[in-house]
């Protein structure tokens, strides 16, 4: 081993210990205990009395960050090392330890942070579910209907905005005809986005007939007043309707919204 520490109980633990050991003197290596040895694949006769320069590979690699660091690459598997320094009266001791599961796990929350955030259920905008989501539900309804041939409707309200509308009136514009929207519903109503500029109401136990009576709720004053501000306002909207019926699926449900009743007013 190297030049002694001090000898007796303390070295003793500190040469088997789970973490890497360097003592400085002067910048030069007074001292590397074995676990640091072996992460660094090196023999004592490698670095004893070794003067610590900015150019050393071992000095660059060990003390330049006190941030975790990547060692090497042993046996296919990463290892990370955070540095804690500690300053005596002529030395500097630094402390090596292994934090490369630490690592691993941090890495895999942000992964799984940019996940959840690609499965956003909600619409950023509005706070409305998003097209998956609303779809997948459209999916149960479909399925219960075919089941116990339960009425099922389906609404689409799509609205027109100018070409170079800002961002920011754009998004309190859609905001108040959600929250319009969302005051409209009924306790079973399901309300999603379709795209950026089009909402669809799923309504279960509703058939075409009573789906009908619904749509003058758009030329009612609550809707209409959402075209008369100032900071931003869409130019027209169009609404479809369309009704379940034996054979249909999500997919032709949908398309029938843009072909039944597509009421449209410019407003």
């Amino acid at each position: 081993m190297l030049e002694s520490m001090s000898g007796g109980w303390g070295q003793e633990a500190l040469e088997v210990a789970d973490f890497g050991v360097l003592v400085l003197e002067d910048r030069r290596t007074q001292w590397i205990n074995p676990y640091l040895l072996s992460l660094l694949q090196l023999n004592e006769s490698d670095v004893a009395g070794s003067v610590v320069s900015e150019s050393d590979r071992l000095a660059t690699l060990l003390l330049g960050s006190d941030n975790p660091f990547l060692l090497s690459v042993k046996k296919d598997n990463e290892v990370w090392l955070r540095r804690k320094h500690i300053k005596t009266t002529g030395r500097d001791i630094y402390f090596f330890y292994d934090c490369s599961d630490l690592v691993v796990i941090g890495n895999e929350c942000r992964r799984l942070q940019h996940d959840l955030t690609d499965l956003n259920p909600k619409d950023p905008i509005t706070g409305m579910m998003n097209y998956e989501v609303i779809v997948e539900l459209l999916d149960g309804h479909i399925s219960r209907s075919r089941r116990y041939d339960n009425p099922l409707s389906l609404l689409r309200i799509s609205y027109t905005f100018p070409a170079q509308m800002e961002e920011p009136l754009f998004a309190r514009c859609i905001k108040r005809i959600a929250f319009f929207l969302k005051d409209q519903l009924r306790w079973a109503d399901q309300i999603g986005m379709l795209d950026k500029h089009t909402f669809i109401v799923i309504l279960p136990e509703t058939n075409y007939l009573s789906a009908i009576t619904l749509l003058k709720k758009f030329n009612g004053e609550p809707h209409l007043s959402l075209f008369s501000k100032d900071d931003g306002r869409p130019l027209s909207f169009s609404v479809g309707l369309t009704e379940w019926s034996k054979g249909n699926t999500t997919k032709t449900m949908l398309q029938n919204i843009r072909q039944d009743i597509d009421l449209t007013m410019t407003v």
